[in-house]
């Protein structure tokens, strides 16, 4: 079953499960914050394929994340800040044309699965992570962010953890919604996998040239 919901269209992708800030400052997205804001009702927000954040609508891509909005600081002059959490991700079966000055969409809410050998490849993907993590500590020299999310993923489940993990990695925007369109967890985790391996790999060789300057200990 499809239903109606306001679509907010932006640079980045949201998760589902993570926090996004979001500075609102355009009319129509005011009043589409209000309305939300009134009504207890969700948004969602799409990345946009063409087009800008500010000006005329953009196209967006044909999956998003329903946004729930879980605090708001009003400015003085209109505009706002709000924090966002991720819900539940959908799939854009149509848009509806001027319905409001903002974008709206007629929606179908796609099925988190697992998929198969789900839990093999969190490990796996768990065992990239650290190797990243650890490659990240040996070019800045900062434990901190290493120490926090390692501990904070250990237990979660395979959906969670590949949300999280796509959510951390330093990819750009298109590459994002490519991970939040795979269909199972499983998937997701495989394909965080490849990308963990990858850049672990450059942060290797970038240690390399650190220390045959003499400035980065050996990468255990």
């Amino acid at each position: 079953m499809s239903e109606l919901l306001p679509l907010f269209p932006l640079g980045s992708v949201l998760f589902p499960g993570a926090l996004m800030p979001l500075h609102i400052f355009e009319p129509r997205y005011r009043l589409l914050i209000r309305r939300c804001m009134d009504r207890h009702h969700p948004f969602g927000i799409v990345l946009i394929r063409h087009g800008s954040e500010v000006g005329p609508s953009a196209e967006p891509y044909e999956v998003g994340t329903e946004a729930k909005i879980v605090a708001e600081s009003p400015l003085p002059d209109g505009r706002s800040y709000v924090v966002t959490r991720g819900e539940r991700r959908f799939a854009v079966e149509s848009v509806i044309p001027d319905a409001e000055p903002y974008l709206v969409g007629r929606v179908r809410y796609l099925d988190e699965n697992d998929g198969e050998a789900a839990s093999d490849r969190a490990r796996t993907a768990l065992d990239a992570l650290g190797a990243y993590l650890l490659a990240v500590v040996a070019v800045t020299e900062d434990p901190r962010g290493e120490r926090a999310l390692a501990d904070d993923l250990r237990e979660a489940r395979p959906r969670d953890l590949a949300y999280r993990i796509a959510g951390s990695l330093a990819v750009d925007a298109p590459q994002h919604q490519a991970l939040l369109e795979l269909e199972t967890a499983s998937a997701r985790l495989e394909e965080e996998t490849r990308i963990l391996n990858r850049e672990t790999e450059l942060l290797r060789d970038l240690l390399v040239r650190l220390r045959e300057r003499g400035e980065r200990p050996d990468l255990n």
